[in-house]
């Protein structure tokens, strides 16, 4: 125990050396202590810690905000442990470790923290056990809705021991692995598993930017009321076009336009014909995630938009570009405008700050002075002078050193202001620093210009935009107020308009996904190193949704005109004239000429029965678009009755059978079965239907006989009138009018059978025969007519309840040929790109 106590001692000092000549090598010593509960990362971060955000390490306090745990207070000696780690870790990796990385390390160690005061009491590092990283691994599993995500921690748990081991800091040796390993699919897989479990009622339109919000950007552009909401509806609408990330957009600088020439002659003469400009528009930004440099080049239709938000936004903020140069040619000392500069007196009323140094309206009690009052003391300290003007009215002086003052103060407070760091923000590129000064950025806006609820701006604090503030203005944190709010918009349905700052990018790539663009261009397109990463922003590119719009575009639009005409009156096929009685038949020619033989005679008269064959189940519905619907019957019974369709497999017919049999189809079934379920012998009931679980899908009928291994021994002569113990109507769509036409066929063959038989008496079997399949055929057609009595006749193309497929004739309905209703803008690009493709197939058929 000794040993490991010493060990851990001698692991803290090793890497509090490396701290402290980190340090000098940045030139920042004394900038952060080794001790202090909190390191920032981010624009106040120095050193290794300087990045685009504002974040930041707590080594003291384990917060509420971990899944599964509670507060606690973390002892020295495991606060030391970590900060040990932290160092290892930036010694040892080439060039600079992202801040997200490091701090995913002191989630996990913070765990094991919680974990052994519960398990143990302890709170030296020394007593962590396997037992104790096994149970956080667990702890989060339950807490957390990612299996991934909590995988992904679970590794770098493990790599975490594998990297501490060596250093001998723990009692027992431990030896763990990944509990909750989530690895990378195929991606095959991954696409069937996402088809299998597709769901046409839900798509991931939280993801993209929905018609409605993308209105109401626009729609905020003109009510916009000051500079500052105008550079953030640029800044959106810049996103929007290009699908950058949001440090992306940080990071443009007020040159990074790139206009090129065309200098080819073609291309250049292209471009005119086409009314296009004749050069190259693009924008030089720094991709994130090792991206580097980049140009995104632009399409010739969006170069006038781009360029006006350009030029707009370097107009709304010349005076903030003005004033940061103007520090920084000072070495910032001078902070104060020239406005206050020259006024002779040293004290200035606070009051005349506004417009000056200050805006707002002091909120609800318009007290704008005790605003500008309460914020130079929070940030430098300094209290005004106050001077009674009567028992009601005061007057607050500063100096003007007080003032240049709490400018410093406040730069100081928020963002890393040491020399050579001031107004400059850094990002990583690799393995170097990029550093941008404040002032050649794009988007900038004065401190506290983002702020809605609280409206005091101090106009001497130009800053970059801050992410937080951009995520609430578009309405991305529930707890504060939106832009949208602010000026009452809403969604169609009257929701919340809702975006995150990821969402234009993810919806710029599933307009590059609809548009079928191959991996690695969407990812040279998007900035992306990483082409796996594609499948994140796919999101209704693959969607249930968009099959059913692809489906509508290329073959409701295609066949509107044909269901018409399947519909009309002249088309159908009609089982009762106007006056009620039987459609004849059209007059045909004799197929049995007088000299032929009994049985050719017969055969003849076979042979035309066959040339008239009647439709199947299928063909009647889709001719007449229309089903009979038993309310009995659920919805899947009805479409399987109705078009044939019974199943593949023997329990799917027995299901069938079981639901669908009544006194119409497979009445001695049905009677046995009800038989043996009023004795109570289920088993035996269910035995019965899996035996006879057979129906083969006839011309009127079907015959529940296997004659699919075995035959038909009587050739099907069901189907000409004659019985047959395996037959049984099944009340499908349309079976009256198959058996009415037979019916008519068999009336007119026994007039032949009939002048036959007068001429020679051999053809009375024949006749009788005859005579007895038109009774049998009468039977059938009055049994058939009966089944239908208390079914319905619901139109496949109509929004009627108790039509099958009313659901996706609503949403047929809706989405106007698109598949659904469209609700983003994604699923607007997505109608013009199958448009565009169903065009350019019907220009090639045509050729």
């Amino acid at each position: 125990m000794l040993e490991q106590r010493n060990n851990l001692t001698a692991y803290i000092e090793k890497f509090r050396e490396k701290f402290d000549a980190r340090l000098t090598e940045y030139n920042a010593t004394g900038k952060m202590e080794w001790d202090a509960p909190y390191w920032y990362f981010g624009e106040k971060g120095v050193a290794w810690l300087k990045e685009t955000k504002h974040h930041g390490f707590n080594f003291s306090l384990i917060s509420k905000k971990y899944q599964g745990l509670t507060e606690l207070a973390i002892s020295n000696e495991y606060q030391s442990f970590m900060r040990a780690y932290h160092m290892q870790v930036v010694c040892s990796t080439d060039g600079l470790p992202s801040g997200s990385k490091l701090n995913k390390d002191l989630q996990v160690m913070k765990r094991w923290y919680f974990e052994m005061v519960e398990i143990t009491g302890q709170t030296h590092p020394m007593y962590l056990t396997a037992e104790i990283i096994y149970a956080a691994m667990d702890r989060h599993k339950e807490n957390s809705k990612s299996p991934p995500n909590v995988s992904d921690y679970c590794d770098v748990a493990v790599t975490i021991i594998k990297n501490i081991r060596r250093y001998n800091l723990t009692i027992v040796n431990i030896e763990v692995a990944n509990r909750y390993p989530c690895r990378n699919q195929s991606n095959g897989t991954k696409q069937r598993r996402k088809a299998v479990d597709a769901s046409p009622e839900h798509t991931n339109d939280e993801k993209l930017i929905s018609i409605r919000a993308f209105m109401c950007v626009i729609e905020l552009i003109m009510l916009a009321e000051k500079d500052s909401e105008r550079i953030f509806y640029n800044m959106l609408l810049l996103g929007i076009i290009c699908g950058f990330r949001f440090q992306e957009l940080l990071l443009l600088t007020e040159d990074s336009l790139v206009k090129r020439d065309i200098t080819d002659k073609d291309k250049r003469k292209h471009a005119i014909d086409n009314g296009w400009p004749s050069y190259r528009l693009g924008i030089e930004y720094l991709g994130a995630k090792q991206a580097g440099w980049r140009i995104h080049w632009l399409a010739p239709s969006s170069y006038p938009v781009v360029e006006a938000i350009f030029d707009n936004v370097k107009a709304l903020t010349a005076e903030s570009r003005k004033m940061l140069k103007g520090y920084r040619a000072s070495a910032f000392t001078d902070f104060l405008p020239d406005e206050i500069k020259e006024l002779p007196d040293e004290l200035i009323e606070c009051r005349d700050l506004v417009g000056l140094m200050f805006t707002g309206t002091g909120g609800v009690r318009k007290a704008v002075s005790k605003s500008i009052i309460n914020s130079i003391k929070k940030f430098s300290g300094h209290e005004p002078k106050v001077i009674p003007v009567n028992n009601q009215l005061k007057n607050n002086y500063f100096t003007k050193g007080q003032l240049n003052d709490y400018v410093y103060q406040r730069y100081a407070a928020i963002k890393n202001f040491e020399t050579g760091h001031q107004c400059v923000i850094s990002a990583k590129n690799g393995g170097d620093w990029e550093h941008f000064n404040y002032e050649d950025l794009l988007f900038i806006a004065p401190k506290g210009s983002f702020f809605i609820d609280f409206d005091l701006v101090s106009l001497r604090h130009p800053v970059p935009l801050d992410e937080k503030s951009v995520e609430a203005w578009l309405g991305g944190a529930k707890n504060r107020k939106s832009i949208f709010d602010s000026y009452d918009l809403h969604e169609d349905d009257g929701s919340r308009i809702e975006l995150k700052k990821h969402v234009p990018r993810h919806n710029i790539n599933t307009f590059l996904a609809i548009a079928g663009v191959t991996d690695h261009i969407q990812a040279i397109l998007m900035g992306r190193v990483d082409i796996t990463q594609n499948k994140h922003y796919q999101h209704q590119e693959e969607s249930q949704e968009y099959r059913t719009a692809a489906l509508a575009v290329t073959a409701l639009e295609k066949t509107v005109e044909e269901n018409k005409k399947a519909l009309s009156k002249d088309d159908q096929l009609s089982l009762f004239d106007s006056e009620g009685e039987p459609t004849p038949p059209l007059p045909q020619k004799s197929l049995v000429p007088k000299e032929q033989t009994a049985v050719s005679r017969r055969m003849a008269a076979m042979a035309k029965a066959a040339d008239n064959r009647p439709r199947s189940g299928v063909d009647a519905v889709k001719k007449s678009a229309a089903m009979m619907v038993d309310p009995k019957l659920s919805m899947e019974l009805n479409m399987k009755q109705n078009m044939q369709t019974y199943g593949e497999t023997p329990a799917e017919v027995a299901h069938f059978v079981k639901g669908a049999m009544s006194d119409n189809f497979v009445p001695d079934i049905k009677k046995a079965h009800d038989k043996l379920i009023e004795q109570k012998q289920a088993a035996a009931a269910k035995a019965l239907l899996e035996r006879h679980a057979k129906l083969h899908p006839l011309d009127f009928g079907s015959c529940t006989r296997d004659v699919a291994r075995w035959g038909c021994p009587h050739a099907m002569k069901c189907q000409t009138g004659l019985p047959c113990g395996y037959f049984s109507l099944t009340s499908r769509m349309g079976e009256e009018v198959e058996i009415s036409r037979s019916l008519v066929a068999k009336k007119k063959d026994i007039v032949v059978l009939r002048k036959l038989h007068e001429e020679d008496p051999s053809f009375e079997l024949a006749l009788k025969e005859q005579e007895e399949a038109l009774i049998v055929l009468e039977a059938f057609e009055s049994k058939a007519i009966d089944s239908l009595k208390p079914k319905k006749l619901v139109s496949l193309l109509s929004e009627d309840k108790d039509n099958p497929l009313a659901r996706i004739i609503e949403r047929a309905n809706e989405q106007t040929v698109i598949g659904k209703k469209p609700k983003t803008l994604a699923d607007m690009f997505f109608i013009e790109q199958k448009r565009m493709e169903r065009d350019a197939n019907k220009e090639a058929q045509d050729a």
